[in-house]
């Protein structure tokens, strides 16, 4: 069962990893670009003035704030949606969900099977991404501190979680991919923006910690307001899936 659903996905994983890797390539260009600029004093294209206008002290404060707090969330949660979003639903599309049902495995253990395979797929794209940007550091002279970066690689990972276990709820309850896709996304936003809106919300939020390049106390809180939402959906997706007639 393993096998078959890393093939199924195979697709979606070489295409969000390809843009994780660019996205990567692309920051390591823009920070190479800006020490450019300050060394020579010339002002930037203008193409290029919104993406170097902020001060970058050193490789490693821009490696928080361009990848960890901007590009690696947006491709990570989108890359977690589609993965999720099609799980169940994907199979009850094709009908290949008789097949599955048919076996002598619990609903339960087919579910986490499903869900322990995108957990994987998501972290290898988060680590590809994150080792790409620790050789680029090596090469720049630049090293960036190993367990700060496994930490946050770590913690972008659990982040990814939330419209994962979203996305694989919304699959049970819809018979397409796109709703599933759509719906969870949907969700992820609002619970990014409930953080915006309560008091000291963004203390709490994990952009917060990448944004202080993680020199503060370890996110404990935010890791665990990720953990729960991530862990919410789960539950919520077994006991609809326990449920479902098919």
């Amino acid at each position: 069962m393993i096998l078959k659903e890393v093939l199924q996905a195979r697709w979606k994983v070489l295409i969000f990893a390809f843009l994780a890797l660019v996205a990567s390539a692309g920051n390591i260009a823009i920070y190479q670009y800006h020490k450019y600029l300050q060394a020579s004093g010339n002002a930037a294209a203008p193409l290029f003035q919104e993406l170097t206008h902020d001060p970058v002290k050193n490789y490693s404060a821009f490696v928080w704030g361009s990848w960890f707090a901007t590009n690696g969330p947006l491709i990570l949660l989108l890359f977690a949606a589609v993965l999720g979003g099609g799980l169940i639903a994907e199979e009850a599309r094709t009908g290949t969900i008789f097949f599955l049902l048919s076996k002598p495995i619990s609903r339960e253990r087919i579910l986490l099977a499903k869900y322990m395979v995108g957990t994987g797929l998501l972290l290898a794209v988060s680590v590809m991404s994150s080792l790409i940007l620790a050789l680029a550091g090596l090469a720049l002279a630049e090293p960036l501190d190993v367990l700060t970066l496994l930490i946050a690689t770590g913690l972008l990972w659990l982040v990814a979680l939330v419209p994962l276990g979203l996305a694989l709820f919304f699959s049970i309850l819809f018979s397409d991919t796109l709703r599933s896709v759509v719906f969870s996304l949907l969700v992820t936003a609002a619970l990014i923006l409930v953080t915006l809106f309560l008091s000291h919300g963004g203390v709490w939020s994990m952009d917060y910690a990448w944004k202080a390049s993680l020199a503060i106390d370890f996110p404990f809180v935010a890791s665990i307001i990720c953990l729960v939402a991530a862990l919410l959906p789960l539950l919520a997706a077994l006991l609809a899936f326990r449920k479902k007639a098919y």
